[in-house]
């Protein structure tokens, strides 16, 4: 088995986990079962992963991102090879350990054997695991392969899976925190987009030609490097969602990798500035990056780019087609800049560091609940056959992005229309333009209310 470097560390993130091998080996199986819940779509047939999942997952004690590369470049190519060739570069390019499937009761095939080779030329330590491994030795045929020590589950069954769990848990690298010294930034902005639409020029048009990094935090090649910018009495870090190469062969790579690499940005971020081409128009990736900033918890900004590139009468349409296509999200604003001449720059780093500071948004629960009761009254909750559904106490649990806890007589009946009311009636209260808020709602009662005397 190829260990980890004791000196392996890696920058202000979570690890990343990659499992790949050839179809059909039980990829989406492990997932699941690491998972602890069904997440992958999977079946008897080759090629059936169909979505690019990856996901925070706990292994042992210790946090990581698990990724499930199956489906990268299938139904492109009638070859299988391409396909595996696209998926084992994608896990090399995001991934701090391999996951390494094989099956057992097939045996190393010669797709095996090629992705062991491609494997074994790069430093990243691999894990084989050989699945479908029921029958007593079936992982020693592996050995040959030259990779270490094979380890033999059953993932279906779980055979396997808790001595798996614990030698994982020592592969992942070492996390590198801040120093104790470092300033907390006013605020933390990642610039997303799909690769060539001018993010890496907005950061350099915000830093300037000083280019000051008062925090350079970086550990393997494949960490981002945050920036620290100088901003009034403090500092704004830049979370980068590091460098990414051009893939000539197979486009789903670079939106797999883009996704994986915006995941890990945003859970360093409070806010995320989505980079559009004015010129190229907005495209699914697009809505799927910014439907994703605003699960992972983030404000939200669009930067349109390239605007010397539009008319007046294009950049109208642009951005009636934009409006329409965000209407599911939450009250985007939307900036035009030209990241090259520095056009609207300054503003939109203005807007993102407000935007980070509303997503900080705390409230008292006096007044909070003193919103919920006038919620309420101005459009009530829809009652459950007859009965009528109270909302009773709310308590602001977190923040970035603000998370309220609802106490409530019938949890289970609020409609989904109604909870849409109530994030859109405290978004427009407090201003909260951009950001996401998360309602949840439990039964039972206001558990800081005094006991009542029998």
């Amino acid at each position: 088995m190829n260990q980890t470097s004791n000196h392996q560390k890696i920058a202000g993130r979570l690890p990343v986990v990659a499992i790949v091998g050839r179809p059909n080996v039980g990829k989406s199986t492990l997932f699941n079962r690491l998972l602890g819940k069904r997440k992958a779509i999977v079946g008897d047939r080759p090629g059936v992963t169909v979505d690019r999942l990856e996901t925070e997952c706990l292994i042992g004690a210790r946090e990581c991102v698990l990724v499930d590369t199956g489906g990268i470049g299938e139904g492109t190519h009638d070859l299988m090879q391409p396909a595996i060739d696209a998926q084992v570069e994608a896990a090399l390019e995001i991934a701090d350990v391999v996951l390494f499937i094989g099956d057992g009761k097939a045996g190393v095939t010669p797709v095996d054997a090629a992705i062991a080779n491609k494997l074994r030329r790069h430093h990243i330590p691999v894990a084989i695991v050989v699945n479908k491994a029921e029958k007593p030795n079936s992982e020693l045929e592996f050995f040959k392969l030259g990779m270490g020590d094979p380890i033999a589950v059953s993932a279906a069954h779980g055979d396997g899976i808790r001595d798996f769990v614990i030698h994982l848990e020592s592969m992942l690298p070492d996390l590198v925190e801040s120093t104790e010294d470092e300033q907390a930034p006013l605020a933390s902005i990642a610039v997303i987009g799909r690769p060539n639409v001018g993010k890496s020029t907005l950061i350099n048009a915000w830093l300037g030609k000083q280019r000051m990094v008062v925090s350079d935090m970086a550990g393997t090649t494949r960490d981002a490097i945050d920036s620290d910018l100088p901003y009034r009495d403090g500092v704004v870090r830049l979370v980068d969602t590091a460098g990414q190469r051009k893939h000539g062969r197979i486009s789903d790579i670079i939106e797999f990798v883009a996704r994986v690499k915006a995941v890990q940005a945003f859970g360093r971020a409070d806010t995320a500035v989505m980079v559009l081409d004015g010129s190229e128009g907005v495209v699914e990736q697009d809505m799927r990056l910014m439907q994703l900033a605003q699960d992972e918890g983030c404000a939200l900004l669009v930067a349109v780019n390239k605007l010397d590139l539009l008319s007046e009468d294009e950049w109208n349409y642009f951005a009636e087609r934009l409006n329409f296509r965000m209407r599911g999200l939450a009250d985007i604003q939307i900036f035009r800049i030209s990241a090259k001449s520095s056009k609207g720059v300054k503003k939109l780093l203005d807007e993102a560091v407000r935007a980070s500071k509303r997503n900080r948004f705390e409230i008292g629960t006096g007044e909070l609940n003193r919103w919920l009761q006038s919620a309420q009254e101005a459009q009530h909750p829809p009652s459950d056959r007859g009965a009528v559904v109270k909302l009773k106490y709310a308590s602001q649990t977190s923040t970035s992005p603000p998370s309220i806890k609802v106490f409530c007589n019938r949890p289970q009946a609020l409609k989904t229309s109604y909870r849409r009311y109530l994030e859109q009636s405290f978004r427009k209260t407090y201003k909260l333009t951009g950001v996401t808020v998360r309602f949840t709602f439990t039964g039972g009662n206001n558990p800081y209310a005094p006991e009542k005397k029998h």
